[in-house]
């Protein structure tokens, strides 16, 4: 019976066209490099984690793939974020008890991808703030600034954001 067993699997697995992977085995990350020069997780062997601080939060990503790319790219997110951010009005520099930036709640994620390339909120982070991108060992870390309430709402997006970095993919709303 045994016998019969391991033929039924081999007949199923040819079937399929391939071999049979261990459930344990990593799921290829999808690429975007040539697509997406602001997404550090696009370079292979990156991850990220979220440092929180008293004034925001940083999504720290670290590789084991090509630094000065990650570094490219993660410098590239944190202009792209100023660019639109600053285009609203003045950066927020963490000293203002302030919230919502200019009457905006531009916390939605409808439709807008972290590559800076929306259709509503033009940008990856909703909470009004300020990104800086700094050197750290192995990697780069993209601090954003925000002022008051807007702080542990910050925080909580870029948690959310980077359990969505996980997938190898900046791109948000999107099916990868």
């Amino acid at each position: 019976m045994t016998l019969k067993l391991h033929a039924l699997v081999f007949s199923l697995v040819a079937a399929c066209g391939g071999a049979a992977t261990p459930a344990s085995s990593p799921t290829p990350k999808p690429t975007t490099a040539a697509s997406d020069p602001a997404c550090p997780v696009a370079v292979a062997g990156t991850s990220v984690t979220v440092e929180d601080a008293s004034t925001g939060a940083a999504l720290v990503f670290v590789t084991t793939g090509d630094i000065a790319d990650v570094r490219r790219r993660a410098a590239a997110m944190a202009e792209m974020h100023n660019k639109h951010h600053g285009a609203m009005g003045p950066l927020p520099d963490g000293a203002a008890a302030g919230g919502e930036h200019a009457g905006h709640d531009m916390s939605g994620h409808a439709g807008h991808d972290m590559s800076g390339h929306s259709k509503d909120a033009g940008g990856m982070i909703g909470v009004h703030s300020k990104a800086t991108a700094s050197d750290v060992d192995s990697g780069v870390k993209v601090t954003f600034t925000a002022n008051g309430a807007d702080v542990a709402k910050l925080q909580s997006e870029l948690r959310m954001h980077a359990q969505h970095f996980a997938t190898g993919t900046c791109a948000m709303g999107k099916s990868s």
